[in-house]
Formats: structure tokens, sequence, C-alpha cells
């Protein structure tokens, strides 16, 4: 009997193991899936960063339901939560137990309330702010509640009177100065100085310059008066959130009108000190399809100055180092722990991820998990300047992620720190840092040189003793023989090079003789087109920002033919009408023909840059810039001599012939806007017969 008891006894436990196994998993469960950009820009999977540790409920945590919560704030340890729609902060220890709950507030004898607000922040002394939204005023109390002062609208002309203050969010730097973000107000931040008195705007976004907005400032050129003060004048975009930094800087994020939102690090002053990253979903402009909007809603940075972003979008969560490095991307829509309905405000402490939603009226934590705990530690000790111990984290990185171009770049400074510079060449490559490349190439390049110097001063002094002899021997074999005779290079198939040094002459003559051949004219664009190409991808990697996902064979061919093109018939319209004496076909010829320098010049600094460095591309720009400017002297010079111009008329033609391309350009686009609008039309109308049938 007790031997089966035993027997029963292991025949639970291994039926139960399963069970158990089942509800690990369960409990490690993340309903979303982490990944990060590559080089190209296009997102790639990576390891889960942070994963959702708990949910909470106000009834869960024992301070009732909250009604819709919309904002968060940390201080000294203790979480506070602005419960607007029950017109109470709620405050908690890390773990959401209830510490204490702060409601009506009183002020002068005057009971107030604040539900609708939608800011609130706690002060590095404990004073909260509460952006009090529908009754158009910032509260200002003591961290037990006391309201010491109300801020409201100020009295100042630089606001509209008509305009409702409604203050949605609000912050307060170390020297006592409070910024606040009203709705309708695009010029900046509403500052108060110490005193409650009025400081002015600080910061504004720059106006977007969309094709719409171009658009619709020539538009406003041929307005009248009334007509302009009808119309909406393009503005920028207001701030959504902000946060202040380290050192007093101030962090925002906007709702951009384009897919990428943007960030932004304001100093004292109000300027931007942000490099620029990108920041968001990137893969917008390359999958048509499937179209992402990024929608910061709200900014934290955590202790060791890491960037939380919170997308209202896809309710997802985007961390970066503070150079704008993408870490982790957690968080999503759903019904799941770890998913959102409507995301409204992050905050972070101890290395934990707070995310408020104020529709399911819900704070779910994120916990860190080992990679992004090793990726932290890789980055701390490289921003340390301690790239030889970071590596070793970088290696780790790299082993559950291969696709981390963080993890990359950290190891080729390790290596390019060690001196192993031939070796950390490829790591900048797979993480695209154009700069590391340049430097450890700088490296090579110098150990090459020492290395083969004598070889290298013996083939260069062959190469110019090779040049000087070919030159004497092409100059002999292409000599007219007398004055009357053409040389060589004045051929049909070999105008072009004639033309290069004798301009005048050359074109007169093709004029003249009608030498043009078309065949040599498509040909020389076709390899204008080749050369285009081959610049965006074997450009030396030091310069060159492309990316092969970019590349678009219509704009190259754009670029190669149809400039040419537009510009011949743009001049050949105006020309006629000024008694120019080139036909179409002098023109066209005239141009093609003074492209062969530009064209040579980009070969030229196409392979020279694979052997050239950052701090050398102002030799690169002069190469280019000597074929831009040797090709614009050919083509003046050409129409002079085949419009029989002089030098005023030519520099006339040339305006007017910009004139027209601009004129042509104008049509086109109305015109693809009317066909719009016509496809538009018509599929509405097939639209009502469908619904009529």
């Amino acid at each position: 009997m007790h031997m089966k008891r035993i027997l029963c006894t292991l025949l639970c436990l291994i039926l139960t193991l399963p069970l158990t196994a089942l509800c690990a998993s369960a409990k490690n469960f993340v309903p979303y899936l982490a990944y990060e950009y590559n080089a190209e820009e296009e997102s790639v999977p990576a390891p889960v960063g942070y994963e959702p540790e708990g949910f909470y409920l106000g009834t869960e945590i024992g301070v009732g339901a909250f009604s819709n919560p919309t904002d968060l704030c940390f201080y000294n340890g203790e979480l506070y939560i602005l419960d607007s729609g029950n017109s109470r902060i709620v405050v908690t220890d890390p773990d959401l137990n209830p510490v204490r709950i702060i409601g009506e507030l009183e002020y002068n004898g005057e009971t107030l309330q604040y539900a609708g607000a939608l800011g609130l922040y706690v002060c590095h002394d404990g004073t909260i702010l509460i952006a009090d939204t529908e009754n158009h005023r910032i509260i200002e109390c003591a961290n037990d509640g006391t309201v010491v002062r109300l801020l409201e609208k100020p009295d100042t002309t630089m606001l509209s009177e008509s305009l409702v203050y409604r203050v949605k969010k609000v912050i307060r730097d170390y020297n006592g100065i409070t910024y606040a973000l009203v709705d309708g107000v695009n010029d900046g931040a509403i500052t108060y100085m110490p005193d409650g008195s009025f400081g002015g705007f600080f910061a504004s976004n720059e106006v977007e310059q969309t094709a719409q907005a171009i658009l619709n400032y020539i538009w406003r050129q041929f307005m009248t008066e009334e007509q302009i003060r009808n119309s909406v004048a393009a503005s920028p975009a207001s701030f959504t959130n902000f946060d202040l930094a380290p050192e007093g800087f101030v962090y925002t994020v906007t709702q951009s009108t384009e897919n990428v939102s943007g960030v932004r690090l304001l100093n004292f002053k109000g300027s931007n000190i942000e490099q620029g990253a990108d920041y968001g979903d990137l893969e917008w402009d390359r999958k048509v399809r499937g179209t992402v909007s990024t929608t910061f809603v709200d900014i934290d940075m955590d202790e060791e100055e890491y960037l939380f972003l919170l997308d209202s979008t896809r309710g997802r969560v985007f961390v970066y180092t503070k150079d704008g490095s993408l870490i982790s991307v957690f968080g999503g829509k759903g019904d799941a722990v770890g998913t959102f309905t409507s995301t409204q405000a992050i905050e972070t402490y101890g290395g934990k991820a707070y995310v408020l939603d104020n529709i399911q009226g819900s704070i779910t934590t994120f916990a860190p998990t080992d990679y992004i705990h090793t990726v932290r530690t890789a980055h701390n000790l490289h921003e340390e300047g301690d790239y030889l111990s970071a590596k070793q984290y970088w290696e780790e990185v790299l082993k559950v992620n291969s696709n981390s171009t963080v993890a990359y770049y950290g190891i080729g400074m390790a290596l390019y720190e060690a001196g192993e510079n031939a070796e950390a060449l490829p790591y900048f490559r797979l993480a695209y840092s154009n700069k590391g490349y340049s430097d450890a190439f700088s490296e090579v390049r110098k150990d090459f040189v020492k290395t083969y110097f004598i070889w290298l001063l013996l083939g260069a002094v062959a190469v110019i003793a090779g040049i000087l002899v070919l030159s004497k021997a092409l100059k002999r074999r292409f000599a007219r023989a007398n004055a009357y005779e053409t040389s060589a290079l004045e051929r049909k198939y070999s105008a072009p090079l004639f033309t290069v040094f004798h301009p005048i002459d050359g074109f007169e003559n093709l004029k003249l003789r009608k030498g043009w051949s078309l065949p040599l004219a498509f040909g020389m664009l076709t390899a204008l087109f080749l050369t285009l190409t081959a610049s965006w991808f074997w450009t030396g990697f030091s310069f060159n920002t492309n990316r092969a996902s970019d590349y678009n064979v219509f704009i190259t061919l754009l670029q190669a033919y149809g400039i040419v093109f537009v510009w011949a018939i743009a001049n050949w319209a105006v020309c006629t009408l000024i008694e120019g004496k080139g036909r179409l076909i002098d023109i066209f010829g005239t141009t093609v023909y003074s492209l062969l320098p530009f064209i040579v010049a980009l070969l030229v600094r196409m392979v020279v840059s694979n052997v050239m460095t950052q701090d050398e591309a102002a030799f690169l720009y002069f190469i280019q810039v000597f074929g831009v400017i040797w090709s614009v002297v050919l083509i003046f010079t050409g129409f002079m001599s085949i419009h029989e111009f002089s030098f005023s008329k030519t520099i006339l033609s040339f305006l007017l012939t910009l004139l027209g391309i601009a004129i042509m350009i104008f049509l086109a686009i109305l015109f693809v806007g009317l066909m719009q609008q016509v496809i538009s039309f018509v599929r509405s109308i097939w639209s009502e017969l469908v619904m009529m049938m």
C-alpha cells in the first residue's frame, strides 16, 4: 500500500511537470516582437529588451478605479499619478503600493477641482505643478498639497485675447523658470519667471518645408491682401511634450506632419543642439503599403541618460542612447499585458519603465532583460572611453543579436583603439560608420605608405613620365598638318575631345559642317547615367552616405536624360524668340558634348574617394566643382558660338531658359494635379454606379 502511494505521487509529479513548464512560459510570455534598424534603416529582429513585469489597475493597488489618468512623475523614489477624472494625485512607491492621496485642494478658502488636467510635474524641491487644462491655469502646490499660487494666462499682447488658455504640459527648471505647453500656441513654450511674471516664449519648431507649404507660399505671392487674410499661413508644429534633462537642458517631442516625429534638445537660449538623429519608425518611405506614422506623446530620460520615447500610434516605446542610437523597442497595441489601448505617459525609475494607459486606466511596468543589461553596460563603458573593456560585452551582444549596429561600432572602436585598424574596417562598415571607417582607413593607408614608400615613389615617377610621353605623342598624332586642314580630333566621333579645349572653334565647326552624332550624344548621356549609378554604389565608404535600398533608377534616368532634354527644349523655345541661330540639334549636341568634363570629374572623384579620408574631403569637392565649372564654361561659350550671341545676350538667354524650365515644371505639376482630380472624380462616379447597381 505504501509503495502504491509512492508510485501515485511520482506519477502525479510527472504529469504536472508539463503544466508547470507551461505556466512558467506563460509568465514570461511577451506579446510583442522586438526589432531594431540596420544600416539600411530596415527593421530587423532583435532580442526583447524589456519584458512586462506588472499590470496595475487602481482597484488592484487599493486606491479605487482610475478615471482617465493622464500623467506620471517620479520624485524622491515615489510615483505621482495624475488621476485626472477623479481630480486627485495618487502617490505610490516604485512597486505601486499606495503611500498617500492628494485630492481636493484649498486656496484662499476656495476648493480647487482639477478634473481634466493633462500635465503633472514634481520639481527638484518637491513642488507639485498641475497643468489644470480645463480650468485654464497651472496649480502650484507644496508636496503635501498646500496650494502656493495659481499661474493663469499671462496679461500680454503676445497672446490673442480670444485664446482659450488650455495648458497641456508643464515643467520647471533648476532656475525656477516654469515652461508651459498651451493648446493653440505654436510660438514655443510659454514661460513664467520665478516671481510668476510672464517670461516670453521659449523656442519653437521651424515651419516644415513640405511640398504643400512651398506651393502655398508661391500662391500667396499672387494673392490680394484680402485673399491673404482669409488664407491659412504655414505655421510651425507645436511641441507635444517635454522633459527636463540633466544640466538644465530641455528635451521636446513634436507630432510632425511627416512620418517621423521630431526630437529636439534645447539649451538655455532655446536653440536646438540635437545632432539630427532619426527617431521612431523609419520604414515609411520604403514600404509604401505599410506606411507607419510615429506620434510621440511623451519623453523621459532615465538615470543613465537613456531616452524613452512613447509612441501613441502603435503603442510602442523606443529606447535610445543620448546620441540617438536605437537599442530597444517594446510594447504594442492590444489587450495583453505589455500592450496598450491608448498610451499617455512614460516614466523610468530603477531601470524599469512605467507606461500609463489612460483608456484602460492602468500602469504597466517593464523590467530590463539580461540582453539590454549587457547592451547598456557595453554602451556605458564605451561612453567612458573604455573601449577595450566594452568589447567583451559587445561580443556578447552579437552572440544573440547579429543585427546590432551599435555592437559592430563598439567593437570597431575597440579594435581601432588597440591599433588593429585593418581588423576594425569591416566592423565600421557593418555599423555604417563613415567617420569611424575613415579614421581607421587613414591609419591603414599610413602603414601601407610606410611599408611600400619606395615602390610607390617609383610608380608615381613612372606614371608622370608615361603621361608626359603619351601627351607628346598624342599632340603629334592629332596636330593639324596645316591651317587649312582639320586635325584627327575634329572628326565626327572625336569632336567632344576637341571642344573640351577649343569650345568656340569646335562648336562653330560642328554647326557649320553639321557634324553632330546623335548616337555619340546618346552614348555620352548613357555614360553619364552609368557614372551616376556607379558613384551611388562605388564611392569610397568614407564619403558614401547612399543606401542601396534608396537607389531609384528612374530618378537617375531623369538626372542623366531628362534635365538635358528639358534644358534643350526650353533654350530652343527661348532663343527662337530672341533670334538665336542655333537649331534644336545644335543646342542638344552642344549641351551633351559640354558634359564631358563633368562626367570625367565624377569618375575621377569616385575612384579617388576610395583612397581618401574625410579630412581630405576638400580635394574631392575641388574635383567635382572643377568639372562642373569646366562644363558650364563649355556650355556658355558653345551657346555663344551656335547662337551667334554676345556675352550679355547669352546670359539673358540662360536666364530666360531657366524661367522657361520653371514654367514647364509648374505646368507639369498643374497637369498631374488635374489628372489626379479627374481620376478621383471618375472613381467616385464609378463607386456611385456600383452602389446603384
